[in-house]
């Protein structure tokens, strides 16, 4: 008999075809039902999207409502993390993907613990350095959907990058939505027929929920009806942190490397790689002046006594995150929302370089009496090369 863990979720877009004000009124309802749904105990566990963005929005109107949240973090109840939005992996740079992980947890832990599950169960592709980047974070399995080759057909596998890093990855093939039909359609057959195809595992998740759905509040219901209808497979209500701890006792789970950007078996949306530039030319140009420039700057600063605004960094890496969420990187939204992205990137943009020009100046006017001219080179390397700089004096001429 295969067990199957279902898993009660939401997937959250803070930003769609919807402004992320539009999301953010949708979202405050849907966490009353889910609060509710916890502390009646009509759900054991609920997952939401693995990121914090919207959970950061939700805290900022509804203060009151962080102890219950807790709570339930702490209970295990409520899972949260690691992420700060929803990434898309191969939009954004390396460097990027990781600031957002580091804000995910951090923002998960202060509210009692993270899910340490890469869980990216809508992005457009995966990234062969992604199991890399998972292991710096502890983080030792993960969740997606698109992207996998009919050649590399298995559901549940052992995914490894070029380090030797390795990760358990499970590839919901039927989509984070497979489990509507739980809720939704008595043919409980043909449901868990889908799920254990590609599979000799013993254990199979089954997420039920998806974009903006309403909480389940008859899960347990349909679960009791499920179990009723076959003798083949046991349905449970559970996590995926759980859910891959039994996973893992598994001995035959094949092992793949590289990257999985195939459109077999769902689509993987080529088209946002170039669809709104404009965003992505800004965004890129964010990602590599705080990297490149102003962080470094703000390291020799503050060796020679200028303060460090780590809260200001924060808040423009924060800027960046939101815009990494595949669909806000994609650009694939609505004009409004595309607006709202791009706005934000030029705020961002502005602080940026306005701590670049400041610690310039702070820079330049400690240097020594003798240096006429101060250069800044932003790089790790020396650079010899010629260029034209601006100079202000006091008369038409000068020498």
């Amino acid at each position: 008999m295969q067990k199957v863990h279902v898993i009660a979720h939401t997937h959250w877009d803070f930003e769609w075809y919807f402004t992320c004000q539009q999301a953010r009124v949708q979202f405050a309802y849907h966490m009353a039902e889910v609060l509710q749904a916890l502390a009646d105990n009509q759900l054991d566990s609920y997952l939401l999207d693995g990121q914090l963005a919207i959970v950061d929005d939700y805290l900022q109107t509804n203060p009151d409502k962080r102890a219950a949240m807790m709570r339930f973090v702490k209970a295990r109840r409520l899972f949260i993390g690691p992420w700060y939005t929803q990434i898309d992996e191969m939009v954004t740079s390396g460097e990027a993907i990781v600031r957002n992980l580091q804000l995910g947890h951090k923002l998960a832990a202060d509210l009692g613990g993270v899910m340490k599950v890469g869980y990216l169960p809508d992005s457009f592709g995966q990234g062969q350095d992604m199991p890399k980047i998972y292991q710096g974070f502890d983080i030792t399995a993960t969740v997606f959907w698109r992207g996998m080759p009919h050649e590399k057909n298995a559901r549940y596998f052992y995914w490894t990058a070029s380090d030797g890093s390795k990760v358990l990855a499970a590839n919901i093939k039927n989509g984070y939505y497979a489990g509507v039909d739980l809720i939704e359609n008595d043919d409980t057959a043909a449901l868990l027929h889908r799920i254990a195809t590609d599979t000799q595992a013993h254990d199979l998740a089954l997420p039920v929920g998806g974009d903006q759905r309403a909480v389940d509040f008859n899960l347990k219901d349909r679960l009791q009806y499920a179990n009723q209808q076959t003798s083949d497979f046991e349905l449970v209500e559970d996590n995926y942190p759980d859910f891959f701890k039994a996973l893992s006792t598994s001995s035959d789970l094949p092992t793949y490397q590289g990257e999985f950007i195939d459109p077999s078996a769902s689509k993987i949306h080529r088209g946002i790689y170039s669809s709104r530039a404009d965003l992505k030319h800004l965004y890129d140009r964010l990602e590599h002046l705080m990297v490149d420039v102003v962080e470094p700057m703000m390291v020799i600063s503050a060796h020679q006594g200028i303060e460090a605004q780590d809260g200001m960094v924060a808040h423009i890496w924060r800027a960046i995150a939101r815009g990494q969420a595949h669909d806000s990187s994609g650009g694939c939204n609505s004009d409004a929302t595309n607006q709202d992205i791009y706005q934000r990137g030029v705020e961002a943009l502005q602080l940026a370089e306005s701590v670049r020009d400041y610690l310039l100046r702070k820079l330049a006017s400690g240097a020594p009496a003798s240096l006429n001219v101060f250069f800044w080179n932003p790089t790790v390397r020396p650079v010899h090369q010629n260029g034209e700089i601006t100079l202000a004096t006091r008369g038409k001429h000068f020498s």
